[in-house]
């Protein structure tokens, strides 16, 4: 069965996005009726999964907001004889009999319409295998749109929830399929890295699991915090590291397949398992085109394979005279490495674009004898960001466009310039960046939601099929405006960002919505400043910034202290405040290390210390400690600090 085959070329502005709201309500639906429910929850027969997830959803959710107790009954049983209103999740008999329904649209499309005392959530769910949760996005949306519902961040403190004891919703008409096919944001969980930092924070993998599941706990039935917000869908297109493999397979009795190195050799042993390959070589590519032709042969299902090479390692690209032969003369300057002597030595060398253009042209040219309709994915990064110059794309090439950063506006500007010349050169590309890494290592709050609302907008305007981004730091105080700003904008690009953050701060934050306003806008000007300046961001982050940040927390803490929500709220972002003064500080100490009063700089650091591991106990979706510890603790050092025990 194929799940999803995407045309030949993508625009966002070619998928179904309808909106008829009506302007004016002939009728409304009442659900609940001063805390009594007025209507059952319908699940036709056979309901979808994203059915029956939808139904439990909106009945424990109507329970929060009003304490009324919505029954769920299936179809069959229904009593139609009944006068009463229904509320139907999922295309069904019912839902057919009164003209609503999913079909046209597309995947992960959903149909959200009230009248005649029926309300009606219908998501194109199973019969769109590459998205299947319509109808948990309708109900969502429906929360959101007509009860006022927001879920700011994950947890039950970022999850807003209106109380009223009556819920009436007007007549409307409301159908949607997402612009893209693949709305990804990577969470980061548990991986070796963060146990690096939660050793040394003195925590086990089991703490964290157990502090994860508590933190995301809500009171109401949810999904989880990125579906909620419509990321979903897939491309069926396999990416990352493709070559991880090679080297222990095939190291030992072909080692002129690998990369020749500037001290003439071809030894990868040291940089397993990113190694470096000889990209020129004919025998290598018909043994790789021979395991991509066994891999797709195993995985039928699969549309693409990946042709991606291993970013990072120690070993460089291949220095040999054929795979140089291969390079643009006139190929924009790229800075590669060589760390076969026993210091690092950095050279100067021309984008490496069009040998890798090579390369993947030769696999997919002889996987497409076998498999025609094959797509491999291969990557526009690295050494190789800028669009080739010699040489044409196999049209089966599906590109992942991994640039694209905030830490500096001319490197901005020029991934921008990337992105629209590889959307020339290729029939498929999607936005595969690492933009949202910015401040894993350090949990700051480097924001950037108005720059990346309008990078994505002219991606989506220019050929982006999806999106696969890396990743979700988990740096709640610091950098949520972020995350909510980014996954709204994957359903409708469209969107004010402006109105956006108001509605953030005025559902989180209730009388001090004007204030925290301020405070992310003096962050986000902060880190535009830097990035037009070409600074370190840690740079923006002077005594008089953080003084200012300081006075409208303390302000905002004021104003909501009448609201127990709101103001648990306002301490929350508050915790990341705390946070950004001792890692100013402590940054500062470092830059100075060989003069630096180490007694003091021990103060700091271990106040920071202390901090990370109560952040871990008490808020620890505030910020993501661990993986800050595995991060950036190694270089204290420097100022010879220990960890305490």
């Amino acid at each position: 069965m194929t799940i999803f085959t995407p045309p030949a070329r993508w625009q966002a502005a070619a998928v179904i996005a309808l909106n008829l709201t009506a302007l004016h309500h002939a009728s409304a639906i009442t659900l609940v009726e001063d805390g009594v429910a007025r209507a059952s929850i319908v699940l036709a027969d056979g309901a979808s999964p994203a059915a029956r997830k939808a139904s439990a959803i909106l009945q424990s959710h109507l329970k929060q907001i009003t304490g009324a107790d919505v029954p769920v009954v299936a179809e069959g049983k229904l009593d139609t004889a009944k006068l009463q209103a229904l509320i139907l999740i999922g295309d069904g008999k019912l839902a057919k009999a009164r003209g609503m329904s999913s079909e046209g649209l597309g995947a992960g499309g959903f149909h959200a319409e009230a009248k005649g005392g029926t309300l009606a959530l219908l998501g194109t769910d199973t019969r769109t295998a590459s998205d299947i949760w319509g109808s948990v996005y309708a109900t969502t949306w429906l929360l959101e749109a007509k009860l006022g519902v927001r879920y700011l961040w994950p947890g039950e403190l970022g999850k807003v929830v209106p109380k009223q004891r009556t819920v009436t919703i007007a007549d409307f008409q409301h159908r949607t399929t997402p612009a893209l096919a693949q709305r990804q944001i990577r969470s980061m969980g548990y991986s070796d890295r963060l146990q690096v930092g939660l050793d040394h924070l003195g925590f086990t993998k089991d703490d964290f699991e157990k502090s994860r599941r508590a933190s995301y706990a809500t009171t109401a039935e949810t999904c989880d915090w990125f579906q909620w917000h419509g990321m979903g869908g897939t491309l069926n297109i396999l990416g990352g590291h493709a070559f991880d493999y090679l080297w222990p397979k095939y190291g030992k009795e072909h080692p002129e397949w690998f990369a020749l190195q500037p001290d003439g050799s071809r030894d990868q042993e040291f940089s397993v398992p990113r190694t470096r390959l000889c990209k020129s070589n004919a025998s290598l590519i018909a043994a790789i085109a021979k395991d991509k032709i066994e891999e797709l042969d195993r995985t039928p299902n699969t549309l693409g394979v990946s042709l991606c090479p291993s970013d990072g390692g120690r070993a460089t690209f291949c220095t040999c005279p054929k795979c140089e032969a291969l390079d643009a003369p006139n190929g924009r300057k790229v800075t590669l490495w060589d760390m076969t002597g026993k210091v690092r030595r950095n050279f100067e060398h021309v984008s490496l674009t069009d040998r890798m253009v090579f390369f993947w042209n030769s696999i997919a040219e002889q996987v497409t004898k076998v498999h025609p309709n094959a797509l491999f994915t291969v990557d526009a990064y690295s050494a190789y960001t800028a669009a080739p110059v010699l040489r044409k794309l196999h049209p089966n090439l599906v590109v992942r466009f991994a640039a694209l950063g905030y830490e500096d506006e001319a490197v901005r500007q020029e991934a921008i310039g990337d992105w629209d010349a590889w959307a020339k050169a290729s029939n498929r590309i999607y936005f595969r960046s690492n933009l949202m890494l910015a401040g894993r290592r350090t949990g700051m709050p480097l924001i950037y939601a108005h720059r990346f609302a309008e990078d994505f907008r002219h991606f989506g305007s220019h050929g982006m099929m999806g999106t696969d981004l890396d990743s979700c730091t988990h740096n709640w105080a610091t950098q949520g405006l972020n995350y909510y700003v980014i996954a709204r904008l994957h359903w409708d690009s469209s969107r004010d960002v402006d109105a956006m953050i108001d509605d953030y701060c005025r559902a989180g934050f209730g009388a001090a919505a004007k204030t925290m306003r301020a405070y992310f806008a003096k962050l986000e000007a902060a880190y535009a400043g830097t990035a037009a300046r070409h600074e370190s961001s840690l740079s923006g982050f002077t005594d008089a910034l953080l003084a200012e940040l300081n006075t409208l927390i303390s302000k905002a803490a004021d104003e909501a202290a009448g609201d127990a929500d709101a103001a648990k709220r306002v301490e929350f972002v508050r915790i990341g405040m705390r946070w950004t003064e001792l890692e100013v500080k402590a940054h500062r100490f470092l830059e100075a290390a060989d003069t630096a009063d180490k007694a003091a700089a021990k103060a700091i650091l271990d106040q920071r210390f202390a901090m990370m591991r109560e952040v871990f106990q008490t808020q620890p979706l505030a910020l993501s400690v661990g993986y800050i510890s595995w991060g950036e603790d190694g270089a204290w050092s420097r100022l010879g600090w220990k960890a305490p025990k």
